[in-house]
């Protein structure tokens, strides 16, 4: 069976991850917003007697190696034995798209163009002749649209002969001094990539080409005889975009519509303003999660009567200590399940729903004004709004971020942004238990603490905060399949690690309980639980709760039964919501702070936090019961 293995490379925003998902299936992230593809992506499927394998890259503007995404994808196209490469250009904005398709050019990789968005830029008045830029590159230029699949089946077609691909001749004419430049670089190249592309990627700074060099002090001097090109990587990329711009304004044709007030343009005038903006973008967060406390805890509540009923049942078959150790697994499942599944899955279709519309683009733009007097850069937002889905990714995204004191800052931060999993504590628990006003209150001390904290870390880090360079996408209307698919995506880590780990954690919680170990755990602790003003066993799932923030609440079940409220006072019940939530959430984004930052670093940071939120939980339930001492007399 022939094989063809593909890179599909695009700026942020093209539609990578939807034209994956449109040949492959739902096995990718799609996002409106650039940052969330910070991996490769890749999916095989069949046609006839050929297999494909795709790989999405992230989105990128250029290849070079100046950022994260741009090195990932640098070294995908050239350290992988790939065929050749997808080029998917924006049609409302094609010079930009052709600058990196110039690119994959001068590295001579065979390449099919996909044109997307070609409706979108209809509605514009934009219309390209893809037939001419055909004819200017030598290359398949195919018009798509992965959401209706238009041009899919075309462009599996192309896709299946691209090693028949003739070699292309196409190639940007430098400036005298350039070219010249250029023709002595590549006397000094060898290796298997085209002299030309090494000696242009050599010129530019590139210093991962510097090995194909046989000589690499005619760098210096080169640079020292182009007099009239001081900056000579600036002038080869002034070049590059010149001819992409002056191609692109020769396929395009600009047809004079009426001028219209798009419903769109109404939207952005009240969601991007200065002013109501963040204030739209506070009140719509407010609404979300009032959504998911609302629909959650009616899904709470029919899966906890279940769980009542099976916990009845399994306390009656059998008192054997094998089966309470069993029964206490699988009661661990059922209560995690029902406490957690509802919030966790519903703040992925909604968090899903606003990335396809476009409007999680705007909320970055007005949370940026916030987190720049927080002393944070403005790129940090992204790694914070992967945050409330879950702080292992949203640790890893730090990358986007200049340096790695930007990095460590923006990390420190997501001890304060309430993950899927914490969520599902605050929901599960504070508003489950205690209602609406309870989880509220822990939502707030989140705030005003992550404020404190802010002002304390800004003193400490004294970081100088870059702004935000976002592109804002269009609005576009959600495919209900598409949010079902990356939900269902986001929440493989629950059914694969988590309810596993539900099981196992609740096995061995049946294992001390049964044979009375649970003191030797609970004592050495009590000092905690009496700061906190909690019973001294609650330091059972305040403890597992590190391994995995998802078993905090099944654990606060199975030791305190399923009538937390008859346990706890409803200031308890607020006291043991902040110290779970606030602090570095599992052992997982432990991990993941080790691999960024270092053990050091990161057990410092997560000793320090879990300890903040620790005595913050126990200052506030001090504090409430001195008002209530002084209210009650």
């Amino acid at each position: 069976m022939k094989k063809v293995k593909l890179l599909i490379i695009g700026q942020p925003n093209s539609g990578k991850s939807s034209l994956l998902n449109a040949i492959i299936g739902p096995k990718v992230i799609i996002s409106n917003y650039p940052g969330t593809t910070v991996e490769l992506t890749s999916g095989k499927t069949k046609i006839n007697d050929c297999e494909i394998e795709l790989i999405d890259t992230p989105g990128i503007y250029s290849i070079s190696d100046r950022s994260e995404e741009e090195k990932v994808t640098e070294n995908s196209l050239f350290q992988e034995k790939v065929d050749g490469v997808i080029a998917l250009c924006d049609a409302t904005a094609l010079e930009r798209s052709l600058y990196m398709v110039l690119q994959i050019l001068e590295a001579e990789m065979p390449v099919i163009i996909a044109m997307n968005f070609v409706e979108e830029a209809k509605k514009k008045g934009i219309i390209i002749d893809y037939k001419k830029l055909e004819d200017i590159f030598s290359v398949p230029v195919i018009l798509i649209n992965p959401l209706t699949k238009r041009g899919i089946k075309t462009l599996l077609e192309k896709i299946t002969t691209i090693k028949d691909q003739e070699k292309n001749e196409f190639k940007i004419e430098y400036d005298d001094h350039l070219e010249e430049a250029i023709e002595k670089v590549s006397k000094n190249v060898s290796g298997k990539f085209p002299k030309r592309f090494v000696a242009l990627r050599v010129l530019e700074e590139d210093k991962d080409f510097n090995r194909y060099l046989s000589d690499e002090k005619l760098l210096e001097k080169i640079n020292s005889e182009m007099e009239k090109h001081q900056d000579i990587s600036k002038d080869v990329a002034v070049t590059r975009f010149g001819t992409a711009t002056y191609i692109a304004n020769n396929v395009t044709n600009i047809i004079s519509l009426k001028r219209e007030n798009r419903f769109e343009d109404k939207i952005d005038s009240i969601v991007v303003n200065k002013v109501w903006g963040p204030v739209t973008t506070v009140l719509f967060f407010i609404i979300l999660f009032g959504i998911i406390l609302l629909l959650g805890n009616l899904l709470q509540g029919f899966l906890m009567d279940a769980t009542e009923k099976l916990i009845k049942f399994l306390s009656g078959v059998s008192s054997s200590a094998a089966f309470n150790i069993f029964g206490q697994g699988l009661t661990g499942l059922a209560i995690g399940v029902s406490i957690a599944l509802p919030y966790v899955f519903l703040f992925y279709l909604l968090i899903g729903f606003i990335e396809d519309t476009g409007l999680l683009s705007r909320f970055i733009i007005n949370m940026e004004r916030f987190t720049a007097r927080l002393g944070l850069p403005g790129k940090s937002f992204i790694p914070l709004a992967l945050g409330i889905g879950c702080s292992v990714p949203a640790i890893r995204a730090t990358r986007v971020l200049d340096s790695k004191k930007e990095q460590f800052h923006s990390a420190s931060f997501l001890a304060f942004i309430p993950c899927s999993s914490r969520i599902a504590v605050i929901m599960g628990i504070a508003g489950f238990y205690g209602g609406i006003k309870l989880a509220i209150y822990v939502y707030a001390t989140m705030a005003v603490f992550a404020l404190i904290f802010a002002f304390i870390i800004k003193k400490i880090i004294r970081a100088k905060p870059e702004p935000l360079i976002l592109e804002l996408p269009p609005y576009r209307k959600p495919i209900i399949g598409n949010i079902f698919a990356k939900s269902w995506i986001r929440m493989k880590d629950f059914v694969y690690i988590v309810i596993p780990l539900l099981v196992f954690f609740g096995m061995i919680y049946g294992i001390l309980d049964t044979y009375g170990l649970t003191g030797y755990i609970v004592k050495p602790f009590s000092f905690i639980t009496a700061w906190l003003g909690l019973p001294e066993n609650t330091i059972i799932p305040l403890f597992f709760g590190f391994f995995q923030k998802d078993l905090t609440g099944a654990m606060l079940l199975s030791v305190l039964g399923s009538d937390v409220s008859a346990a706890l006072t409803p200031l308890q019940i607020y006291t043991f919501s902040v110290a779970s939530t606030i602090g570095i959430p599992c052992i997982i984004a432990f991990g993941m702070l080790i691999k960024e930052f270092g053990f050091k670093k990161a057990a410092l940071l997560t000793l320090s936090l879990n300890i903040y939120g620790i005595l913050i939980a126990g200052a506030m339930w001090r504090l409430f019961v001195f008002i209530r001492n002084i209210v009650t007399g």
